[in-house]
């Protein structure tokens, strides 16, 4: 073969450097990108477009749970966009002994921005050495997805060791365009002392502004302390966070003041997992972490006083686990009727009625045995809850059932069955959901899934690995 030196070595220091980075893959990740470039045959993962489907096949029990009762399915299935968040790169190379290679996953709950009309999600590598988060935007409009910067390098960390691969709170916008949220590491249960003394702090508190495209960095609001869960008091300003050990924080984004940081009083401890906020009250609510509260009262932190309160409400029992639960997940804003629908970690819905410090138990979200369940979305007439179950990997076990409860009734009505839809058409198997977002109209859900390119076991485990974007069009004789 006759080539032009120059070419020739060229084409060698190619050739030898995707090799090299070929082997550089953890195993798991080289076994994952065979399997991707085998499913993914229309090429998804490079496109930045949507694709637009609406299929009756959507509205078709899969046969493992033909038999079940208990939930009603849609007569119209809804137009769905569908687009891979453009992750980069799509496959970790193997990080030193004692590291978690990585896998791409959303744990937070976006935000939708309604005067751009483009949805906000965050996507990270769920690994601390050489972690990589990033913000995503989806343009409604034009139906095309767009990563922004890497959050680490925002905060100056692009050459540090260490770093962030998760937001697991809400993101929350603030004086209209300022999008605020914490940081998370993937370091379990606590980086090292030599980890620590490296130069990493801890979890960060900052904002991203969506219309000039500029971070804001707060700072590590409390040494050595990450942010599993957090909500920002839209109306006052004030962040909420829980950290891994309980920690809770109180912290004013307009004065950058600190109103609370350490742990609630003895016979007390902060669910890691939910941020209930009454904006009308400023109240803020969550359910008693202690094992010695076998019933799971609901606790309150009071701004004003500045303390903490036990109430006398109580977790509904899960049917599953014959047991009762933590609160999971929760509506943002309370309804004309005083109460927030909330649901368990076992999956059982109920009203809370905060200033009547009582619950009302609406029965099972799901009848599956995956109820699991991380985001709800309320329609801004009150008439509808949207949710998916089996949120953590395995949602396409149940066949992927976006759900939609009705407040009135109790129906529960099955919109879509996501798999094996998406399988069929595009080798992609629906993981679950961690955000489930309605936009101002009440027509449109946006949805952040993780999933992966995959072959379909129907004994397999949870699958993460390619996250996408839904946007589901609800038809208007569903709604």
């Amino acid at each position: 073969m006759n080539r032009h030196p120059f070419h020739f070595f060229l084409w060698l220091a190619i050739t030898l450097t995707v090799s090299s980075l070929a082997q550089e893959l953890a195993p798991a990740e080289a076994k994952r990108k065979a399997l991707v470039e085998k499913q993914d045959q229309r090429g998804l993962r490079f496109s930045r477009q949507a694709v637009i489907d609406r299929s009756q096949r959507m509205l078709a029990p899969p046969s493992s749970i033909s038999r079940w009762t208990g939930f009603t399915v849609a007569a119209t299935p809804p137009e769905i966009e569908f687009v891979l968040a453009p992750v980069q790169p799509r496959f970790f190379d193997q990080p030193p002994d004692g590291y978690f290679s990585g896998v791409w996953s959303n744990w937070s709950q976006g935000a939708y921005h309604s005067t751009t009309k483009k949805f906000f999600s965050a996507i990270g590598s769920h690994r601390f050495y050489k972690p990589l988060l990033y913000l995503f935007e989806y343009d409604a409009v034009s139906r095309s997805i767009r990563r922004l910067p890497e959050i680490n390098a925002a905060l100056g960390r692009a050459d540090a060791e260490y770093g962030d691969g998760k937001i697991h709170g809400w993101l929350d916008f603030y004086n209209q365009d300022e999008l605020f949220f914490c940081t998370y590491w993937c370091q379990y249960p606590e980086p090292s002392e030599k980890e620590f003394l490296s130069g990493y702090e801890g979890g960060c508190l900052l904002s991203y502004n969506v219309m000039n495209g500029r971070f804001t960095d707060y700072g590590v609001p409390v040494p050595r302390a990450s942010w599993p869960y957090h909500r920002l008091d839209t109306r006052r300003g004030m962040m909420y966070a829980v950290g891994m050990f309980g920690e809770f924080l109180a912290f004013d984004v307009s004065t950058r003041r600190i109103r609370w940081a350490g742990y609630p009083p003895p016979g007390l401890r902060w669910y890691w997992r939910t941020m209930l906020i009454d904006e009308e009250t400023g109240l803020v609510y969550s359910t008693n972490n202690l094992r010695q509260d076998s019933s799971v009262h609901m606790i309150r932190y009071d701004p004003v006083k500045n303390r903490f309160f036990k109430m006398n409400a109580t977790v509904p029992p899960d049917t599953i686990a014959d047991d009762r639960a933590q609160m999971r997940a929760h509506i943002r804003s309370k309804r004309k009727d005083g109460s927030f629908i909330a649901v368990s970690l076992g999956g059982r819905l109920f009203s809370f009625y905060p200033e009547k410090d009582r619950v009302q138990d609406l029965g099972d979200c799901w009848p599956g045995p995956h109820r699991y369940t991380t985001s709800l979305a309320m329609s801004p007439d009150e008439k509808y809850v949207y949710y998916m179950p089996a949120a953590h990997g395995q949602a396409y076990l149940e066949g992927a059932p976006l759900i939609q409860y009705n407040t009135h009734s109790g129906e529960r009505k099955v919109l879509a069955f996501l798999h094996p839809f998406y399988y069929e058409k595009y080798g992609y198997i629906p993981g679950g959901t961690f955000s489930v977002v309605m936009d101002d109209k009440g027509e449109t859900l946006f949805l952040v899934l993780n999933g992966a390119f995959a072959e379909y076991d129907p004994q397999g485990g949870d699958v993460f690995g390619d996250p996408s974007i839904l946007v589901v069009h609800i038809p208007e004789s569903e709604r």
